[in-house]
């Protein structure tokens, strides 16, 4: 196996809020409120506009569990 592919198939800590919109099929405005209404830590990695924001996997995970019906 490659190093690379090795790298890759490692699954993050973060998750982006882009990759949110796409696994819950939402607006990546609506992936924000949802997580700032349930109290779900942001990471901003860098300042300023350019900066990005990451949530911690684990934690929106179990926001996720605790949804389901």
């Amino acid at each position: 196996m490659s190093k690379k592919k090795s790298i890759t198939s490692i699954k993050s800590v973060f998750i982006s809020p882009n990759e949110l919109a796409m696994r819950w099929s939402c607006s990546r405005s609506s992936v924000d409120r949802i997580l700032r209404r349930a109290g779900i830590s942001r990471v901003c990695l860098g300042d300023g506009v350019r900066g990005m924001v990451r949530f911690i996997r684990e934690e929106v995970e179990n926001f996720e569990k605790s949804r389901r019906v």
